[in-house]
């Protein structure tokens, strides 16, 4: 049976490092479903240090679209949690991947578990709300990887940060002074990333520029491409946002499995278009 668990990253308080691990959710009861209110479950786990090996006991809350996750013993420590999804099943025919700062490797194992997910639970009673996390949680990844991967990409490509720097009308209007230079010789890479950070990636036309301009890579295709994502990162907004309606009130009704796999199956695309085309930073 499949696991149903959430990414967690969080100081550990024996050894000080920040660890990151899987943790595993209790499942909620998803036949009982009728809205995303309803999918909520909690209970007992264990948090492991992926850098000391240290375990430690700790409660869960799950619910629609969120996850909290509180070790007994140290309740003050802030746990980051994913929201929970069902972890892919072993399989001897995977590829092995180390996806510790790789994010190409955490956006295709986000992949796999949404096709999992869809397999499994996409047709059940209720899956109209599994169908919508899977699909929010896959939008979710896309801008993930095109966030981390500008952004370890300018950070280790002195020309592609001159690139940003010489083009982009915001980052030129940066001002450094010698006393910060002098103070802080890293304040330009810094204030570069912190930029990035603050860029909304669900805007693709502007994230395109940003690809352009640093790697000359595209993110947007062709007309078709570009008008089914787009529409998905709106969907994504009225799940996220307005729980499934979208401003004219109406309920959204288009997360079928096989739209949600066909999103996913664009999106990779896009993802694996643009990972063949950089030179590995």
């Amino acid at each position: 049976m499949q696991r149903f668990e959430t990414n967690v990253v969080f100081i550990c308080p024996k050894c000080g490092e920040t660890a990151a691990s899987a943790v595993e959710v209790p499942e909620p009861d998803w036949s009982a479903a009728e809205q995303a209110s309803d999918l909520y479950s909690e209970g007992e786990t264990e948090v492991h240090c992926s850098v000391c090996g240290e375990a430690f006991a700790a409660y869960v809350n799950n619910s629609s679209g969120t996850c909290q996750v509180k070790l007994d013993d140290f309740p003050l420590v802030k746990i980051s949690c994913d929201l929970a999804f069902y972890a892919p099943e072993e399989s001897e025919d995977w590829i092995e991947l180390e996806i510790t700062g790789d994010p190409y490797g955490f956006f295709i194992e986000s992949y796999r578990q949404a096709t999992s997910v869809l397999v499994e639970h996409g047709e059940h009673l209720g899956a109209h709300i599994i169908n919508r996390m899977v699909f929010s949680q896959q939008v979710t990844a896309l801008e993930a990887y095109l966030s981390d991967t500008l952004i370890k990409g300018v950070n280790s490509s002195p020309d592609a940060m001159q690139r940003l720097i010489e083009n982009d009308k915001d980052l030129l209007a940066e001002r450094v002074t010698l006393a910060e230079i002098a103070k802080n010789p890293n304040v330009l890479n810094e204030r570069v990333k912190s930029y990035l950070r603050s860029v909304l990636y669900h805007n693709l036309q502007r994230v395109d520029f940003l690809y352009r301009t640093a790697f000359e890579v595209r993110v947007l295709g062709t007309k078709d491409e570009n008008k089914h994502l787009l529409e998905a990162i709106q969907n994504r907004h009225h799940c996220v946002h307005r729980n499934g309606i979208d401003l004219d009130g109406n309920r959204l009704i288009v997360f079928t499995p096989e739209y949600v796999q066909i999103t996913a199956d664009r999106m990779k695309a896009v993802v694996d278009r643009i990972q063949s085309q950089l030179i590995p930073f």
